[in-house]
């Protein structure tokens, strides 16, 4: 069963990327797709400190949510993720409207954005 889930991610994350380089555009859909990989995302954010923190999106119903773990500082929450065309938006624990575009250029960290003080990375788990 683990490895029809890990198979089917795959698949999934190989579709996503034959699109991006076909010069397709990569729409909602896509991008909700590639966050909800099963593994996560390690989130590398820039301010007036810098961290790293564990971010799991997840489907829930017709909405997404984001669960934010934060070793570091021993803080964990779930927030609300609105996800358009171009962009993903969502509250940090702490920090407010954290916005991410996605770079179909860049395999390493395909999520890149920033907030009203800081600057975030994403790289999958």
């Amino acid at each position: 069963m683990k490895q029809k889930v890990i198979l089917s991610a795959l698949c999934v994350f190989f579709c996503l990327v034959t699109n991006v380089f076909s010069g397709e555009a990569v729409g909602s859909d896509q991008i909700k797709e590639m966050l909800l990989r099963p593994g996560g995302w390690l989130v590398e954010w820039r301010g007036n400190s810098s961290g790293v923190i564990d971010s799991i999106f997840e489907a829930r119903g017709e909405k997404i949510v984001v669960k934010i773990n934060n070793a570091a500082w021993n803080q964990n929450c779930e927030r609300d993720v609105t996800i358009t065309s171009d962009v993903v938006k969502y509250d940090g624990c702490n920090e407010k409207n954290i916005s991410l575009v996605y770079d179909p250029n860049d395999n390493e960290y395909p999520f890149k954005g920033e907030s009203p003080c800081c600057y975030y990375k994403l790289k999958a788990k």
